[in-house]
């Protein structure tokens, strides 16, 4: 088994001064969201924070280029609730699979304040939504190559 760029995952370096286009976002999300769950509902939407606006993140998150939050519905039925957070959690991995492919640097947070319904209303969630988990976005200096390794994951697999 070959695993490629997986350790980079909780890294936080430099970034460059190369901004990060909301139309580069917008086509990595058109192919991310390829992660229905089995109900063929998309229940997220995204905020995308860039450049001119991220010092409303100041004293919430890491400083970064840009952010995107992930925002999913909250459906009352807890079985689709759980469905729909699984079903974001494949996306944002696929979001940073193709990150990684255009050199983005994506960083996945979970601070404390998501949980805070005054602070996530600041940015637009509404009552009905909660946040699965903000986005730290930037190209960094210099760029991380992707590290492959031969090493084979230490799987617990039993066939009954």
């Amino acid at each position: 088994m070959n695993i490629t760029g997986v350790t980079n995952k909780g890294l936080t370096s430099n970034y460059s001064n190369r901004p990060v286009p909301e139309s580069h976002i917008l086509d990595l999300l058109n192919v991310a969201v390829w992660a229905p769950n089995d109900g063929l509902r998309e229940p997220w939407r995204f905020i995308f924070i860039g450049s001119g606006s991220r010092h409303m993140m100041a004293g919430l998150q890491e400083e970064a280029p840009a952010y995107l939050i992930l925002v999913i519905k909250e459906d009352r039925d807890p079985h689709k609730r759980e469905e729909d957070f699984a079903a974001a959690c494949c996306l944002m991995q696929n979001f940073h699979l193709l990150a990684q492919e255009s050199k983005l640097h994506v960083r996945v947070t979970m601070n404390d304040w998501i949980y805070d319904r005054t602070s996530a209303h600041r940015y637009g969630v509404h009552q009905e939504e909660r946040i699965v988990a903000v986005l730290e976005l930037g190209y960094l200096e210099p760029p991380i190559e992707p590290v492959t390794s031969a090493h084979s994951p230490n799987l617990n697999f039993k066939l009954l």
